[in-house]
């Protein structure tokens, strides 16, 4: 795989906007070359990135997974191109068949110029990254992580880039919330999800490389990269965006850091909840790919269950648009550890607040998730193998029929 050539131009999205285009050709495909771009507005042209150093970040999950050396035309910072060693080594011990790749770098300078000024924090209006920001507002220098000077959303990550009119709606909102809060807000827009590097695994691998990587993008303007944390302590486990891998994508002039780790997900909703601004903007939903919460995934469910055990899921329009059916919560199908984990906690706050129906609801939903997985997991592996892969692969629907996941 390999970095060919890197240019800017001119958005086509709207006027008054500028494109940092990479081309991008595969060993196994002769003669193709890809276009990935990071689309951002006309006044942040000047700090596009003028190293590799976006474009290893990017391409490193993908070529890992290809199994192809990674070849740039574009030099990087020494101590990313070192990092990016560790990241793989880390990736190898999560997943024995992501094997460290060659990466081939020319020598060269990788000085921005002058010194990036400000503190960026990603925003995708989640619990998580609302989280992030509201205990930012309140301490000078939380957790050693800067003051924040801006917010930055990415279109094409959870709302898909042909999808404009989903994007223009959820930015409304966001902005909205973000300008209450005191930060202007930056939208970004790649492709990266509608390319090739859709075949890195986005969920256990590829998203902290992928954020880092438009954070990177912008270089010369970010000193420093916040991307919300996942999971708690207890909930810690492979996945793309991790305390472990996120701050090796840091480079001698940008710092990038993995914020909130350590809090569970119930006490970062209790503190969202106490924002209006927050309330009235959540998105937290993975499965529409759109503006709206489905509310009817695990990811809705936690946190209508969490605002509902606090009694202010009123007072969260985005959360609230249909009545609670704790029907639907026992039939949760929780296939992560860590969903089960947040789960249990959501479950004996609900008890501990006198909501035995809703402990109730979440204790069957985290006895049937424990029973099914088992099964599911030995019906998956057989639906890879000749000869019983269709009986396997129908097997394994029904017994996810009726799911809610």
């Amino acid at each position: 795989m390999e970095l060919v050539s890197v240019r800017v131009t001119d958005s086509p999205f709207a006027r008054g906007r500028a494109r940092l285009v990479g081309d991008i050709a595969y060993d196994d495909r002769p003669g193709t070359v890809e276009p990935y771009w990071f689309d951002v507005p006309e006044a942040f042209v000047s700090d596009l990135s003028v190293s590799g150093n976006p474009w290893l970040a990017c391409l490193l999950p993908l070529a890992v997974v290809r199994g192809e050396p990674l070849r740039l035309c574009l030099p990087c910072d020494p101590s990313l191109v070192e990092n990016a060693a560790r990241i793989m080594e880390i990736w190898f011990r999560w997943d024995r068949r992501r094997k460290p790749i060659p990466i081939e770098v020319p020598a060269g300078p990788t000085d921005p110029g002058s010194q990036p000024r400000e503190a960026v924090a990603f925003f995708s209006g989640g619990i998580d990254s609302f989280f992030m920001i509201l205990r930012n507002a309140e301490e000078s220098s939380a957790g050693g992580v800067p003051r924040f000077d801006r917010l930055l959303s990415v279109w094409g990550f959870d709302v898909p880039i042909e999808a404009a009119g989903e994007y223009a709606r959820l930015r409304l909102r966001l902005n909205e919330a973000a300008g209450r809060l005191g930060w202007p807000l930056l939208d970004v827009a790649t492709n990266l999800r509608a390319v090739r590097f859709r075949e890195a695994e986005w969920g256990r691998l590829a998203h902290g490389a992928a954020m880092a990587s438009v954070g990177l993008a912008l270089e010369r303007r970010f000193r420093s990269l916040c991307f919300a944390a996942t999971h708690d302590d207890a909930g810690l486990y492979p996945w793309g965006s991790h305390p472990d891998t996120d701050r090796l994508f840091s480079t001698s002039i940008t710092q990038v850091s993995n914020v909130g780790v350590g809090v569970p997900r119930s006490e970062k909703t209790l503190v969202v909840s106490r924002s209006e601004a927050a309330m009235s903007a959540l998105h937290v939903c993975y499965k529409t790919s759109s503006a709206d919460n489905c509310c009817d995934c695990r990811k809705c469910l936690l946190a209508i269950l969490t605002l509902e055990v606090e009694g202010v899921l009123d007072r969260c329009p985005p959360l609230c648009r249909r009545p609670l059916d704790l029907d639907r919560v026992r039939r949760l199908y929780l296939r992560a550890p860590s969903y089960r984990h947040m789960y249990r906690d959501v479950g004996k706050r609900a008890l501990a607040a006198g909501r035995e129906d809703l402990a109730e609801a979440i204790s069957v939903a985290v006895r049937r998730s424990r029973f099914m997985k088992p099964w599911l997991v030995v019906l998956q592996w057989l639906g890879t193998k000749r000869g019983v892969w269709r009986i396997a692969r129908r097997l394994r629907l029904r017994t996810l029929a009726g799911s809610v996941q």
